[in-house]
């Protein structure tokens, strides 16, 4: 039986690898096939094969296009970085691209938020009973953190860091404040039946303007 202290570095050094290769597609100039990464990083092709697989199932590569091959084979098998865009992201164009007043940029970035908690499908009949645990497991699934939940006379405050969009928060106080309300106030009206009582979203910003935390306030109506 091998003990367990042998296996543990083979899967550092996996992990440390896998690493690697990523960050050679992040730098390479268009799609590589496993060869080239064999090559570079001076690794077995058939380790450099099961690493490119590993990273296409994490969704953080795709296929790119083939490599002829010399002569009559089969073009080889290609990789590239798979585009994203993350929330942080998709706030920021807001914001950019909304215009008016910071009350018109507030009222629009709600409606936003309401239309985006369905896009990214957590706007829909969830497991959580209570208000706390259904706005914290949302707030999971979106990337943030709730770090403290306080309630109080049926009223619950949650401080979430929201670090992703601290740099957006600075320039666009309003913008982000209205996404992150119309998106939780969407999933709670959808869960009414869930946790038995309506609840209205109150988001108050860090009174750093911009810095890591906001708070979220529940209030049962």
């Amino acid at each position: 039986m091998r003990h367990h202290g042998v296996t543990a570095p083979s899967q550092r050094t996996a992990g440390q690898q896998r690493q690697r290769v990523l960050g050679l597609l992040q730098t390479a100039a268009g799609p590589v096939d496993a060869q080239h990464v064999a090559d570079e990083l001076r690794i077995h092709v058939t380790t450099a094969r099961f690493h490119l697989t590993a990273l296409e199932d994490q969704g953080l590569i795709r296929r790119g296009g083939g490599i002829k091959a010399a002569g009559a084979g089969r073009p080889r098998l290609t990789y590239e970085l798979a585009p994203s865009l993350d929330y942080a992201d998709i706030v920021s164009l807001f914001a950019a691209h909304l215009g008016g007043t910071a009350s018109e940029r507030e009222r629009r970035a709600l409606r936003i938020g309401a239309d985006l908690a369905h896009r990214v499908r957590v706007a829909r009949a969830r497991e959580e009973t209570t208000i706390a645990d259904l706005v914290v497991a949302t707030l999971g699934e979106l990337g943030f953190q709730a770090h403290s939940v306080l309630n109080s006379f049926d009223e619950v405050t949650l401080k979430i860091c929201t670090c992703p969009l601290a740099e957006v928060a600075a320039t666009a106080p309003e913008v982000v404040r209205g996404i992150q309300q119309g998106l939780i106030q969407e999933v709670i009206d959808c869960n009414v039946s869930a946790t038995g009582a309506r609840y209205r979203v109150v988001v108050t910003p860090d009174a750093r303007a911009g810095g890591c935390e906001v708070s979220l306030t529940l209030q049962p109506i």
